[in-house]
């Protein structure tokens, strides 16, 4: 069973102590137990983001392994059989029997499974779940797996001979550009894949709608939405909020549903493909089908709202999006709301970083500093008004309007 913190880490003090005192047998020990000190302090949450992005707690190879490893587990659905025993013990040849999976291949991801914490090992090819596994199946969980793990391998085996060929373009501008994405999926960036897959694309939808859980602050929390708007108009037909990109529709649907009362149309847009996986939206959400490259037909709304969407393209798409908005806004009254990472201009966190280097993979696109997105907005004719920071590190919500 997983340490408590406290026993964890009075662990890893007698350990360093007898390593200290010349114990040469106590070194691995104490590897280990600093890896069940992590795993005692990490939330499900934290476990699952260290697995998907950071290589710098392990050497390289290890952490390689340990996603193959989860990667297995994810398509034949060990964690969910685990997790299905509701905390009883299941044997590796259950496990076995109900995925059709070999028993050998079965025991020895188990091996790696119960190490980095997912499950536990209660007897020999004996398992139980515990909170990271029930995190872990999670259909965003499974979904970002799938997304960065399917995707980000085969960059990944691709990138010194991309290098040493038509070497590296971070940006997809100019149409003879050979991304990596391209060079290894075929597609300038990951959006043309998931027009062509349907699970990549259900894997995407599920993992984007997941990234900000509940009891996360939301972006009307972080920027207070409802007090901003009280100037909001209400004759017939006027717009409080358009999401542009809005994708599954979870952040509109989330402000409607605290604050029913405020008044307007509440308008999400995105393409085809995306709208179509929509299941049901709030009552008063209107979905309704757009590109946001071209005009944007809802005039003078109170708020426009971007989420994770500039981060996909480069400065000069992203100086056509902001530009189709900046025409459709009333000068006086409008306000668009970026929600996306702001970087400091020095000291960025390593989540920050990794995912700025994640947006050059996988959209040809970047995470910007504080100066690169006064430099766009200039661009444009906006004004940054404020950065609305959160608790969440380098994520924000930045307030702009037309410059005046």
């Amino acid at each position: 069973m997983p340490l408590a913190f406290n026993e964890a880490l009075a662990k890893v003090l007698t350990l360093a102590s007898h390593e200290a005192l010349g114990d040469k047998d106590a070194h691995a020990d104490l590897l280990r137990a600093i890896r069940e000190l992590q795993l005692a302090a990490e939330t499900p949450l934290e476990t699952t983001s260290r697995l998907n992005f950071q290589l710098t707690s392990n050497v390289l190879v290890t952490q390689i392994m340990q996603n193959i490893s989860i990667r297995v587990a994810v398509e034949y659905g060990y964690l969910h059989v685990i997790a299905a025993k509701d905390g009883q013990p299941i044997s590796a040849a259950e496990i076995s029997q109900e995925t059709k999976s070999d028993l050998l291949l079965t025991i020895r991801i188990m091996r790696v499974l119960t190490a980095i914490g997912l499950c536990d090992e209660v007897g020999n090819q004996l398992y139980a779940a515990n909170e990271k596994t029930r995190f872990k199946i999670l259909p965003g969980s499974i979904a970002a797996e799938k997304h960065h793990f399917d995707l980000d391998f085969g960059m990944g085996g691709k990138l010194v001979e991309y290098m040493r060929g038509p070497g590296i373009q971070q940006f997809a501008d100019e149409p003879d550009a050979v991304t990596l994405f391209k060079y290894a999926h075929g597609t300038d960036v990951i959006f043309g894949l998931l027009e062509k897959n349907p699970e990549q694309k259900q894997a995407f939808d599920d993992y984007m709608a997941a990234r900000r859980v509940e009891d996360m602050p939301q972006w009307f929390d972080i920027y207070p939405a409802a007090e901003k708007v009280q100037d909001a108009r209400t004759e017939s037909g006027a717009t409080l909020m358009v999401d542009i990109g809005g994708g599954p529709g979870q952040e509109i649907a989330r402000l409607k549903e605290k604050y029913p009362e405020l008044p307007g149309r509440f308008i999400l847009q995105d393409l085809p493909l995306t709208l179509k996986r929509v299941e049901k939206l709030p009552d008063g959400v209107e979905a309704m089908e757009y590109d946001f490259f071209t005009p944007q037909p809802i005039k003078g709304s109170r708020i426009y709202f971007l989420r994770d969407v500039l981060h996909n393209w480069s400065d000069a798409k992203s100086a056509q999006i902001l530009s189709r908005i900046v025409e459709a806004m009333d000068p006086e009254y409008s306000t668009l709301l970026i929600d996306d990472y702001v970087l400091p201009d020095t000291g960025s966190e390593l989540r920050a970083a990794e995912m700025d280097i994640l947006m050059w993979l996988h959209t040809a696109g970047l995470e910007r500093t504080v100066s690169q997105w006064k430099s766009l907005f200039d661009q444009v004719g906006l004004e940054l008004v404020q950065i609305w920071s959160s608790p969440r590190g380098n994520e924000s919500v930045l307030e702009t309007r037309v410059r005046r």
